[in-house]
C-alpha cells in the first residue's frame, strides 16, 4: 500500500492502523503525528485506520522561538 509521510510516497506492507505503521517507520522521539490534516493523539494510535494515500504528517519538536 502507498500512503504519503511527510510529502513522500512511501511503499509499505499494509499497515491497518496508525500505530502499526510507527513502528514500521520508527521515527526518532519525541514526535507527533497528523493524518489527513488532523491531529491524532497518542492513544488514538491503535484505533487510528490506515487507508491507501493518507497523508501522514510526523513532526518533532524544535527548540527556540
Amino acid at each position: 500500500m502507498f500512503v504519503i509521510v511527510n510529502g513522500c510516497q512511501h511503499l509499505v506492507p499494509d499497515p491497518h492502523t496508525l500505530e502499526e505503521l510507527l513502528s514500521q517507520l520508527s521515527p526518532p522521539i519525541p514526535f507527533a503525528v497528523a493524518r489527513n490534516e488532523e491531529f491524532v493523539p497518542v492513544g488514538n494510535y491503535h484505533e487510528c485506520r490506515i487507508c491507501p494515500g493518507d497523508r501522514i504528517e510526523i513532526v518533532h519538536p524544535m527548540a527556540g522561538g
